[in-house]
């Protein structure tokens, strides 16, 4: 069977890599899945022999994959040697023993179009060949993984750890970085590859990508040593940046044999005794100690609540105390412009003449109080083609600590201030710093306002932010339906310096329009998704 061939111009050429060492009884399944893929473009497979001594190769060559050898033993060298002669812009690695749906390949190729930035992704894996709970552990432990990366992601500035069965990368950022350590030798390669590849660019997974692997090394080392070869190596390697040692392998079979090798009941007998001893002693003597610990026990779990309080009020894209907006449909190529604190003069007049001379529009989140104080500005938004929205009258960071009714007073003195200057109801709301409360979410429901947060912002308010480097944060962070803040104001302070930004603002829209970027108001953003309220 012969790989397919070119379908569509314009698309990447695509290397597939499959590492293969005494594959006869997997690997044609494997070929079989890319040979169905949906792709539209022209791709290759390579099929590297790690030194078999079965009929891996001779069914690799009768499918009509191209065939290298390599006799150093290590998937670490096998994937190198698979790079090294490797044509496409991406090259996509699955293991032997894995099949990949018919949209595996579409979809790597997508993401990398859709995200310039990115060099490197991966997906899950699921067993196919278990039994029926070890296939839903295996769903379940690929998410948990994938919330355990995010989170170092967010608290160390780690993370991007890629599966090996599953990942592809732009073939560019592979050389950059210099491609596999190849003095791995079994575990590992792929994180420490994958901590090397941040200094070329941004890593991802995509969930939904899944592919389908054997069972067989589960069945063979054991859940619990399979999952304890997992863990330790991932630490090891996002901390100390070297693999997981050989000698801690396996180490809960080699703990268990020992514990076996040198049981004894007189032993236990005595390691009781010692045991129960140590725990009246302890209770006699260090009761006062233990107590302590108890109320240090009380205050870390009223710190934990409180941290998890605070941060779903604080962060823009959490939903937990109601539903917010923070991004509109990641499959089209929109982008909404959004500014905060205004109006604020001369320097909203300013933002609108380069809105004006690029032939966009924005949505403009205003202070009740800088309506009132420069009403023309306003007017002149609205008649611009802009939208509006309710950024509160005052701009108190502690508006979503009060009660309801004094929520309500100042969104609706807002509301009065821009309906008096424009003759506009404001529909869209966003609190002031983003910051959010039950309490206040369930008041801006009531009074019909859609919340809009963000996903892009910078903090480009700040006297010692450079234009280059609002430039710069935008810029990276930019995806398809993301909501940017800038703001063309601070608070209600009257003539704030907003220079940097103005300075950056022209080279944000070139070069998002440059990468094909439409911008749109925050309605034309989510009317397509039926989250604006009616």
């Amino acid at each position: 069977m012969q790989a397919p061939a070119a379908r569509s111009k314009g698309l990447p050429f695509v290397s597939v890599v499959i590492p293969a060492y005494n594959e006869e009884n997997y690997l044609l399944s494997c070929l079989e899945s890319i040979g169905k893929q949906d792709y539209a473009g022209e791709y290759e497979v390579i099929v590297v022999d790690n030194a078999s001594t079965d009929n891996t190769a001779k069914i690799a060559l009768d499918w009509g994959a191209k065939v290298v050898y390599e006799s150093k033993r290590s998937p670490a060298c096998a994937r190198q040697k698979g790079a090294e002669v490797a044509t496409g812009e991406i090259i996509a690695f699955i293991d032997a023993d894995t099949q990949a749906p018919a949209c595996w390949l579409s979809t790597i190729v997508s993401r990398f179009i859709r995200e310039p930035a990115t060099v490197v992704i991966s997906g899950p894996y699921a067993y196919c060949d278990a039994g029926r709970i070890a296939k839903i552990a295996s769903y379940a432990g690929s998410f948990i993984n994938i919330i355990v990366d995010q989170l170092f992601r967010k608290a160390f500035n780690k993370g991007g750890a890629i599966w090996g069965c599953n990942f592809a990368v732009r073939r560019s950022a592979l050389l950059e970085v210099g491609g596999f350590d190849t003095s791995i030798k079994f575990y590992g390669e792929e994180y420490e590859l994958s901590l090397r590849l941040k200094r070329a660019g941004k890593g991802g997974i995509i969930p939904r990508l899944f592919v389908l692997t054997s069972a067989r090394r589960l069945k063979r080392m054991g859940v619990v040593n399979q999952y304890w070869n997992w863990i330790v190596d991932y630490f090891s390697v996002l901390f100390w940046y070297t693999p997981i040692s050989e000698k801690l392998e396996d180490w809960p079979t080699k703990a268990w044999q020992t514990v076996v090798a040198s049981f004894s009941w007189q032993r236990v007998k005595a390691s009781l005794m010692y045991v129960a001893l140590f725990f009246v002693l302890l209770w006699l003597h260090i009761g006062p100690v233990i107590e302590a610990v108890g109320r240090a026990i009380y205050v870390f779990d009223i710190g934990v609540l409180s941290t998890l309080v605070a941060y779903h009020g604080i962060n823009p894209r959490s939903m937990f105390y109601g539903k917010v907006c923070s991004n509109g449909n990641r499959n089209h190529l929109r982008i909404a412009l959004t500014f905060d604190d205004g109006p604020n003069e001369p320097y909203t007049s300013q933002v609108l003449s380069i809105l004006e001379q690029y032939k966009i529009k924005a949505t403009f989140f205003i202070i009740g109080q800088n309506a009132r104080r420069y009403p023309e500005i306003c007017r002149r938004i609205v008649t611009a083609g802009n939208v509006i929205g309710n950024h509160s009258y005052h701009h108190r960071k502690s508006l979503c600590l009060r009660r309801g009714k004094a929520v309500a007073r100042d969104i609706e003195l807002a509301r009065q201030a821009i309906y008096e200057c424009t003759g506009f109801e404001p529909k869209l709301f966003r609190p002031p710093h983003g910051f959010r409360t039950p309490w206040l979410m369930r008041t801006v429901r009531h009074l019909g306002y859609t919340v809009v947060t963000w996903d892009n912002m910078t903090g480009d308010w700040k006297a010692d932010k450079s234009g280059e480097e609002i430039v710069r944060t935008i810029v990276q962070r930019a995806k398809p339906g993301s909501v940017i803040v800038l703001h063309d104001g601070r608070d209600s302070r009257p003539s704030y310096d907003r220079s940097q930004m103005l300075q950056a603002l022209p080279q944000i829209i070139g070069t998002l329009k440059q990468r094909g970027f439409d911008f749109v108001t925050i309605p034309e953003l989510l009317e397509s998704e039926g989250e604006l309220s009616a």
